[in-house]
């Protein structure tokens, strides 16, 4: 028996039980638990986004008037908190395990029926081989685009005056989603600035579960990085790529595809952001496999000869602190026939400017103004104030 075993499980349970009333040592980033018992760290890390969101939709209403709406709701990125927990390094081999549980706040008229969900459970094997993460975690594909400052900490697109749980960001107008998905995924280790990232990820079945689709291989993801720093500032570029069969048991056999590229550029406060992605099989939502509730998406099995485009600019300047910032995005898909329905033309548009001001390492206030619109789904205008507690 591993004589470290009984000091960690004493020190995990330790930690969980007094995670109420032990001393944290917190930074914007993280706070830890972690009396390094035989070298063993318990490392807990959180945050909780609340939103109020003052909201007009056009012609949403049943007698075809506008609908306005004020809700206390989730951002982007739900309530999250996550525990990890890293061995000691034995044999140049570092393995640490990572579990969030997230929390959305519900919509109206339901009570105490906020998801509950587990994005990640993850082990991650590290070393100067680079690093393995086996389990469930986030995807590859787009997902240097998802790290936009505006709508990443923030809202983003929303689907009505009801919304519930988390938003969508810019999934659908600047971005395809890469989502938490089960997972093996290896990372090289830093490559004179060069990283490059590929990943088995567990396939999507448009329209969900069914006998009538089969689905026999992962779907491949992969992204190259490269990281260039001078005085003053880093410009991140990368360029990625996925591919999926999907099999229809009394038909034909068609794939989704898809490739982006990025540039991040980071100098003496000022953020600059750029994406711009094509796709096959994903339309305007930006999501895999799946459809939204409109009529342009369908069920997802919709979209599988669809051609889909999705691209974003972004302009951040930090004053210290105090952050301003805009940008525009957009989704699109060109309309096409397929034995499924096909999908018709459309173009969601978004508009976004963004303040965010640091009260404290822990606590940031922010405030969104939006314009969406589209061909299919209802306009609207939302203006939203919001506060972050990280930890």
């Amino acid at each position: 028996m591993n004589a470290t075993k009984p000091s960690f499980y004493l020190h995990a349970m330790l930690g969980l039980m007094l995670l109420a009333g032990v001393s944290l040592t917190a930074t914007p980033a993280q706070a830890q638990v972690s009396p390094d018992i035989d070298d063993w760290s318990f490392d807990v890390t959180g945050a909780i986004p609340v939103f109020l969101n003052a909201s007009n939709h056009e012609n949403f209403g049943a007698d075809g008037d506008d609908q306005f709406s004020t809700r206390v709701m989730s951002g982007f990125n739900p309530g999250n908190i996550t525990f990890t927990v890293t061995a000691p390094e034995q044999n140049g081999v570092t393995v640490s395990g990572q579990f969030q549980i997230n929390h959305h706040l519900q919509g109206p008229s339901v009570q105490n029926a906020g998801l509950f969900e587990g994005r990640v459970a993850d082990i991650i094997i590290a070393g100067d081989f680079g690093t393995f993460n086996v389990g469930k975690g986030f995807g590859i594909f787009g997902g240097s685009a998802i790290a936009d400052m505006g709508s990443a900490m923030g809202v983003g697109r929303f689907g009505g005056p009801d919304a519930a749980d988390a938003t969508l960001g810019r999934i659908g107008s600047g971005y395809t989603y890469a989502n938490f998905n089960p997972r093996v995924m290896y990372t090289t280790p830093d490559l004179g600035g060069f990283t490059f990232k590929l990943g088995l990820i567990n396939p999507e079945k448009p329209g969900g579960a069914t006998d009538e689709l089969e689905t026999t291989t992962p779907r491949v993801e992969s992204q190259l990085n490269y990281l260039i720093g001078f005085d003053g500032g880093t410009l991140d570029l990368w360029a990625g790529g996925l591919y999926q069969n999907v099999g229809i048991v009394q038909g034909d056999d068609y794939d989704i595809t898809g490739w982006d590229v990025g540039a991040r550029l980071n100098v003496s406060g000022f953020q600059l952001s750029g994406s711009y992605s094509e796709t096959q099989g994903i339309g305007s939502d930006g999501l895999i496999g799946l459809g939204l509730d409109v009529p342009e998406s369908g069920n997802g099995l919709n979209q599988a000869e669809a051609d889909g485009t999705q691209w974003y600019g972004e302009a951040a300047y930090d004053f210290g602190g105090f952050v301003l910032g805009f940008s525009y995005g957009e989704g699109s898909q060109d309309a096409t026939d397929n034995p499924f329905g096909g999908v018709l033309d459309n173009t969601n548009q978004l508009f976004m400017g963004f303040a965010r001001y640091m009260v404290t390492d822990q606590l940031t206030l922010m405030a969104e103004f939006q314009d969406f619109q589209s061909d299919e789904q209802a306009d609207y205008n939302a203006f939203i104030l919001g506060a972050q507690l990280t930890f």
